[in-house]
């Protein structure tokens, strides 16, 4: 039986979810209250080159590769050129040691090699093999820590400040002594208890990282992708207001006094707008959403004299990273004309500048000419880059980025036991299931799938 079904949120997780349902023969209403679709792909034309200003790739593994390959896409990637970042503390500039990831170090010996910690520092991190298990490495135990306790107990706390934070903690502009192991980094938390030893662990798996790709015209080809031959009703700059019971279905409440009443709803909206509409249906048990934090980030393009950035040694890598305790306002930069072949050209260099971190203000009281000045200082400082930019774009971001932090899953499960016992209503995203393009595709598939079974119960159990 076909049902229909409004999937609130036109970012990657509402998308996958549309699609999914669609291909299952529901007919589907997508509400997105902003102009355009795609939440944090957005792709920007930039001195004629097209230009992600909010995520900016994807990995081929997983369910990536799978819904590239779905979608016909994979003949049309960019594979991200073979290189190396830079690590930035605010004095200093060093490589980004070989084999060490967002979830910490998985070879020692590149680390040895970079400089980057101190002979102690070293010493304490070459220990970790010897180590016992920590508590929360035992099979089945379910007591959450921050990555940066975890991978500070491991290897010591030098590894969490000067390596896994610049690294992880600016991938979620977050405070890397909150994100939560199980929420923030599952993979880690899977590794963590199936080895004794994560070095050990990772020398016996062998696992190549995965490669980086985009397309010619940016993310936003994938976002073209998702709905391209699909049969759903999108409605644009249509915000909605309220979810109301409407016997055993739901009335939507929508801008414009629009009002339609649907089988099943699959919110993949962030907290803030989830919890307004939730509350009414779930009460207390919503109130979770209210307390998951959010950072506030800006992008940079900006466009470099060619001849200058080519003089440039630092230009050399992909990008740089710096760590909290620096102190500088640019989290990273990644040098885009340097990663990616389609994006190079004789007449000038493009790079990309990133700010904002959790809990802090200045990306939101800057204003943009500041706010381009002092990073752009900053880069300078950092790169040895001489000159001033051609060109220089801002794009901010207010309140984009959740924070996945220690108690993140116990949060979450209060409030899904609670949707639970309403029928037919999902919610997924980035601010629940993790962030990262490659999460938003499994949490939209898992939110379509949710639905589908129990549309399927209740179709049963009429």
């Amino acid at each position: 039986m076909q049902a229909s079904i409004a999937v609130i949120g036109g970012g990657i997780t509402g998308l996958v979810a549309a699609r999914r349902l669609v291909g299952a023969g529901h007919a589907v209403t997508l509400y997105e209250s902003g102009g355009r679709l795609g939440g944090q792909v957005r792709t920007e034309q930039f001195l004629g080159h097209a230009v992600d200003v909010g995520a900016e790739s994807l990995h081929l593994a997983g369910p990536n590769a799978q819904l590239l390959d779905e979608l016909g896409l994979t003949d049309q990637l960019v594979t991200a050129e073979a290189s190396f970042a830079w690590i930035w503390d605010g004095v200093k500039r060093r490589r980004l040691p070989a084999g060490m990831g967002p979830a910490g170090p998985t070879r020692m010996w590149p680390i040895v090699r970079s400089g980057a910690l101190s002979p102690l520092g070293m010493a304490r991190a070459g220990l970790e093999p010897l180590l016992p298990p920590t508590p929360e490495q035992h099979v089945g135990a379910d007591t959450d820590v921050s990555v940066g306790a975890f991978i500070g107990r491991r290897f010591g706390d030098q590894v969490t400040d000067r390596l896994v934070d610049p690294v992880l903690g600016s991938l979620h502009s977050g405070d890397v002594h909150r994100l939560s192991m199980r929420a923030a980094t599952p993979m880690l938390a899977a590794k963590a208890t199936r080895n004794r030893s994560l070095l050990l662990g990772s020398a016996r798996s062998g696992h190549s990282p995965p490669s980086f790709v985009t397309f010619p015209g940016g993310l936003s080809t994938l976002i073209e992708g998702l709905l391209a031959g699909t049969d759903v009703d999108v409605r644009l700059a249509t915000p909605v207001d309220a979810i109301e019971p409407s016997g055993s279905r739901y009335r939507l409440i929508a801008a414009g006094a629009d009002q339609r009443d649907f089988d099943g709803v699959v919110l993949a909206l962030p907290a803030a707008p989830a919890l307004g509409l939730l509350q009414p249906l779930l009460g207390e048990d919503a109130a979770p959403l209210g307390t998951l934090r959010t950072a506030s980030v800006a992008t940079v393009a900006v466009a470099w004299d060619a001849s200058e950035a080519a003089s440039c040694e630092a230009l050399r890598a992909t990008g740089i990273l710096t760590p909290a305790k620096a102190g500088t306002l640019m989290k990273a930069a990644t040098f885009l004309s340097t990663k990616w072949p389609h994006l190079r050209h004789p007449d000038h260099a493009l790079l990309r500048l990133s700010a904002g971190r959790v809990g802090e203000h200045r990306v939101a009281s800057l204003p943009d000419e500041q706010l381009v000045g002092q990073m752009v200082d900053e880069l300078r400082r950092a790169t040895g880059l001489t000159g001033v930019p051609i060109q220089a774009q801002v794009y901010r971001w207010p309140h984009a980025l959740p924070q996945l932090e220690v108690g993140h899953l116990e949060k979450l499960a209060v409030v899904r036991s609670a949707l639970a016992q309403r029928p037919a209503l999902a919610l997924a995203g980035a601010a629940y299931d993790g962030l990262g393009i490659s999460s938003c595709i499994a949490a939209g598939q898992r939110g379509a799938e949710t639905m589908i079974d129990q549309l399927a119960l209740n179709e049963e159990a009429r």
